[in-house]
């Protein structure tokens, strides 16, 4: 064996070896200074809880080209049919008869619709179990879409529903898509005014008339609402709507499936006015994205509200939810030609 292969090979450095020291605790240094900087950037930013207030529509949801056109096609034969009633109607109006009823030779003609329900306001109020709550805002609600937005909306009148402005975007004037269990599936609806866009607390509201068909109920309004009243809110939120069969159907296509209504509990917590001066409820009951225009009802089943906006506390995880009481919503169907009779009873405790 020859003399060269007894000579040891020196060993190769490892990469922290190869690195002079000093360039080392200067790299550890930088790293360190970066880090503290980040830490310092964070805490800047969380020395005030950051407060977001926001409305509350619904993530997007398109109705199949399809159910459009068939949606359109009713429409125009509605349209025509609306027209041959008021022909009609001009020559009933001398008789000073009600709208759905005949007038029999030598008969008094009855109280119009408003003079009934004011009536009805007078007797004693009745209480409501939790499942003819239920049942009854299952009947008045419905799930409002229209351009890429959803929202709720209530009866006020078998064929007039009551939502935000927000739901319905900036389609004042034309069509939207109603539907619910009750209606049996996404009927075509004309919207007949809203109020002018603004910032979360403004007057927030539209009216939109049914063209196809009737609701099986409606919704009352009271203006009794005191601090720590129980209220239901009934909507359509769409976290819970993402998981329903019958919604995925109903954007896939299929205009008879229909969501299920989502109810939750809660109690009136404050009454104030918003930055804008708008009366508003601040309560309990879980609203979220697809809430807006849904009722905020009492034990009887009598509007008290409709859930509008959100305020939400990243600090605090805090949520506080808002309904615009029922003094604005009776302005609004009065100015629209609509008015509701709202009922001042006190609810009975169940």
């Amino acid at each position: 064996m020859s003399d060269a292969a007894n000579v040891a090979q020196p060993s190769r450095p490892g990469f922290i070896e190869s690195i002079p020291a000093r360039r080392l605790w200067l790299a550890i240094t930088l790293l360190l200074l970066a880090l503290l900087l980040a830490l310092a950037a964070w805490l800047w930013w969380l020395r005030t809880p950051p407060i977001v207030t926001r409305v509350i529509p619904a993530p997007p949801a398109v109705l199949a080209p399809e159910v459009a056109a068939r949606a359109e096609a009713l429409t125009r034969q509605i349209e025509e049919l609306d027209r041959q009633i008021a022909t009609g109607r001009t020559a009933l109006q001398s008789l000073s008869c009600p709208a759905g009823q005949r007038l029999r030779q030598g008969a008094t003609p009855a109280a119009p619709p408003a003079a009934l329900a004011a009536a009805a306001l007078a007797g004693p109020l009745p209480a409501l179990g939790t499942g003819a709550l239920a049942d009854q805002l299952e009947l008045a609600t419905a799930l409002v879409l229209s351009d890429n937005r959803l929202g709720t909306g209530f009866f006020v009148a078998p064929n007039l529903l009551v939502t935000n402005r927000h739901v319905i975007g900036e389609v004042a004037g034309g069509e939207v898509f109603i539907t619910s269990r009750s209606l049996g599936r996404a009927r075509p609806g004309v919207v007949l005014r809203a109020t002018a866009a603004g910032n979360p607390g403004s007057a927030d509201l539209a009216l939109i008339r049914l063209l196809d068909g009737t609701a099986p109920a409606v919704l009352g309004l009271t203006d009794r609402a005191p601090k720590l009243t129980p209220v239901v809110a009934a909507g359509y939120p769409g976290l819970i709507l993402q998981n329903d069969p019958g919604f995925r159907r109903l954007v896939g296509g299929d205009a008879s499936a229909t969501p299920d209504l989502n109810l939750t509990q809660g109690v009136v917590q404050s009454v104030q006015d918003s930055p804008q001066g708008v009366p508003v409820l601040v309560h309990t009951a879980s609203v979220l994205q697809g809430n807006s225009g849904g009722p905020l009802v009492d034990a009887c089943g009598r509007v008290v509200g409709i859930n509008t906006f959100i305020a939400v506390d990243a600090e605090q995880s805090g949520r506080v939810s808002y309904a615009q009481t029922t003094g604005v919503i009776g302005g609004f169907l009065a100015d629209s030609g609509a008015s509701v009779p709202v009922d001042g009873r006190a609810c009975p405790l169940p």
